[in-house]
């Protein structure tokens, strides 16, 4: 201890480890409009809290911090060796605990680092902001993501030194380490900082609390390993690596810490229990021997364990096959497989079931499971379709919570059954909401719909309901209570109604007279918006900006200027994109043979939309995006290249491929549909697309079927 509160000391006089400490400090500050510094619109002016105010300032700092705590251990472990003083210390202490010792008292000044840091975020937050303090994300995020990535950068550079003897070598392999850590998209990877962008306000950090302390705990092991094979490999009296092996393999402590750290890296890595890798491009894989016909979910949703049981009974036409697949989720275990009411035998393999059937024109499976729903490998943080946490439940479709059989989908599907969740959640339905009981301290949320998609989700949250009548249509808007604010002052139920307006005048009436249109808030733990049937989710972004924002629409004479405004527009123009999707997607369904899609014909009418509601300098904004867009990887050399791209890296090429596909699809056909509103003119095009929708409403539309409607031809609406 005494050795240990020496070189703290030493350490304290030499007036860098100060510097380094304000630095981590002006760091953390930055960090605190760091989301304004991104090129991510989805983030700018997001309203502050504790959440977003202490996130954004580790999020940043460590980056800056990390780095530089590296920088000053591997030059503080370099140091007797660069003023030759290592023999004389050497030959009055044991230079391998003196090391150590080092090490420790740079530890200890990193937590003085995490504990100033957060002192100074938190007196800038409840003085400068006025914002009230919540102490829980603070002590999350300085805790679990700031000073561990101190913590890790030193023990990484630090073994790295001690196996390599080499200062430069060191600190450059910790600089590849680090940017590795910042670009990859498989959070485990990330030990910097974490592949999160943002704490959410609406969901909080429960969903992707855990995949941060999984982290965490990885690379626990990581950086140990690292640091023991250092010290495992240490110079000794001046020997080479080989024979100073031979004298630090002696320590029975050190290799018992080695074979620790390496099994358990492993097993962590290994056993990674949140995510997998979602299958993708299901529409391959379709038996079109069978149709499904009914679809009745019931489901129990324990919010408190992350979990949900479910019990769907699924009826089909069989016209000849003898086994049904399901896609399923792997985090969800299978109690039963019930046919025609008789329990049997399934064969289960990665993401998918296969269900064996008798040669029988009617078929009833009953699937009995439950657990936890995994996630996607690649989109924890940015991309979830699929979590149940306390305060909320996201699913879609995708993410495979209802097994999906990969079969037709027959033309009228009839679905109904109930979700429960805990009392104090309001659940958003698919379809119509028959009813409600209460069952001890859940509510049963009971529904029933028809549809031609058996794609639902679930939705729930601590919501506050709104009604907004149009016309003789019911619009169920369902967003949280700390957000009422803004949406009250952008005035967005007022925008919600301009658009159900302007598509109805322009396409034709809503799909549904019977089924009410609900719009829920989502956590931006799923980017942007999605839309299924009658029900549409959009991240909580663009209903919980900053409140500077209001001042934009107070003054009707306001003109429309700067990246604020930019930003409002994309939140409306996304919203108006997920509402087309009611008429083009659910009111008639378009069979996608890029770049002809339902995506296309919804980025079109938003685009329609918001030029009718704020002229055409607005909009052209979002035309000159996609054609810059269309452009840019029209240019790419290996897309321009196709016997070159199967020669690099698959992930590349994958990459590449969903690239160009979702150009396609969501820049390129709306330019298409411009060009052929120029061709037709304005008044012709809008008459045919009405047409169109009327004569395809509940059908299926081709691309072929709409040229021929719309009396187009692909040459006439070609873009180059």
């Amino acid at each position: 201890m005494d050795l240990l509160k020496n070189e703290i000391k030493l350490m304290f006089k030499s007036k860098l480890i100060m510097l380094l400490i304000l630095v981590s400090c002006v760091a953390v500050t930055i960090g605190i409009n760091s989301l304004n510094m991104s090129n991510d619109f989805d983030l700018f002016y997001i309203r502050r809290s504790s959440s977003t105010i202490a996130f954004g300032a580790v999020k940043f700092g460590a980056s800056i911090s990390a780095l530089l705590f590296g920088l000053f251990t591997v030059l503080t472990l370099d140091k007797d060796k660069r003023k030759r003083s290592k023999e004389i210390i050497g030959s009055n202490i044991d230079y391998h605990k003196l090391m150590i010792i080092r090490i420790l008292a740079i530890v200890f000044y990193e937590v003085i680092a995490t504990i100033i840091g957060m002192m100074v975020v938190i007196t800038i937050q409840k003085f400068v902001f006025s914002i009230p303090v919540n102490i829980f994300y603070y002590l999350f995020n300085y805790w679990i993501i700031f000073f561990p990535s101190l913590l890790f950068s030193t023990l990484i550079v630090s073994g790295l030194y001690l196996l390599i003897d080499s200062l430069d070598i060191s600190f450059i392999t910790l600089g590849v380490l680090f940017v590795k850590s910042l670009t990859s998209n498989n959070y485990l990877f990330t030990w910097v900082q974490t592949n999160l962008d943002i704490i959410s306000d609406f969901a909080g950090i429960q969903p992707v609390g855990k995949t941060i302390i999984y982290n965490r705990l990885l690379w626990i092991f990581i950086s140990v390993l690292i640091f023991g094979v250092g010290l495992l490999f240490k110079r000794r009296y001046e020997f080479h690596l080989k024979e100073s092996f031979f004298i630090n393999v002696k320590s029975r402590a050190l290799i018992i810490l080695v074979v620790i750290a390496v099994f358990g890296s492993g097993f962590t890595y290994i056993k990674e229990p949140y995510t997998m890798e979602l299958i993708r491009n299901m529409e391959n894989n379709i038996d079109e021997n069978i149709s499904l016909t009914g679809l009745r979910p019931e489901i129990v949703f324990d919010n408190e364990k992350g979990e949900m049981y479910g019990r769907v009974l699924y009826d089909f036409i069989n016209k000849g096959s003898d086994s049904i697949i399901f896609s399923t989720n792997e985090g969800l275990n299978i109690n039963s497989i019930k046919v025609n009411g008789e329990e049997i035998e399934y064969n289960r393999t990665k993401g998918e079931v296969e269900v064996f059937i008798p040669n029988m024109k009617e078929i009833e499976i009953i699937i009995s499971y439950g657990g936890k729903v995994k996630t996607d490998k690649n989109g924890v943080g940015r991309g979830m379709p699929g979590y149940i946490s306390k305060d909320s439940i996201y699913l879609l479709e995708n993410s495979n919570w209802i097994f999906r059989p990969l079969v037709k989908e027959g033309d009228s599907i009839n679905i109904s059954g109930y979700y429960s969740a805990p009392e104090y959640l309001t659940v958003v339905v698919p379809g119509r909401l028959i009813g409600t009981e209460i069952e001890g301290q859940l509510k049963k949320w009971i529904f029933e719909y028809n549809s031609h998609t058996a794609d639902i989700g679930a939705f729930a949250g601590r919501y506050g309901k709104h009604e907004i009548s149009f016309e003789n249509m019911n619009i169920e808007f369902y967003y949280s209570p700390r957000h009422k604010e803004y949406v009250q002052n952008m005035k967005i139920e007022e925008y919600i109604k301009d658009m159900m307006k302007y598509y109805i005048e322009n396409i034709g009436d809503y799909y549904s007279d019977i089924y009410p249109l609900k719009i829920a808030e989502v956590a931006l733990y799923k980017r942007g918006g999605h839309s299924s049937e009658n029900v549409i989710t959009i991240s909580e972004n663009m209903l919980n900006r900053d409140k500077n924002m209001y001042s934009l629409i107070e003054d009707e004479n306001t003109q429309y200027r700067g990246m604020d405004i930019d930003v409002f527009m994309s939140d409306l123009s996304l919203i108006a994109h997920e509402i087309a999707h009611q008429w083009w997607g659910t009111g008639v369904k378009v069979v996608e043979d890029s770049p002809w899609s339902s995506e296309g014909l919804a980025q079109y009418f938003s685009y329609k939309y918001i030029q009718s509601e704020f002229g055409d300098m607005e909009s052209s904004l979002f035309l000159s995006r996609w054609e810059s867009r269309v452009r840019e990887l029209n240019n790419y050399y290996y897309l321009n290249n196709s016997e070159m791209l199967d020669k690099i890296n698959e992930k590349y090429r994958k990459s590449l491929e969903m690239e160009k596909l979702q150009s396609e699809l969501y820049y390129l056909m709306p330019i298409k549909l411009l060009k052929g509103e120029e061709v037709l003119g304005e008044k012709e095009f809008l008459k045919g697309i009405e047409k169109v929708y009327k004569n395809y409403l509940y059908k299926d539309l081709t691309y072929e079927e709409f040229l021929k409607e719309m009396n187009l031809s692909e040459e006439a609406i070609e873009f180059e």
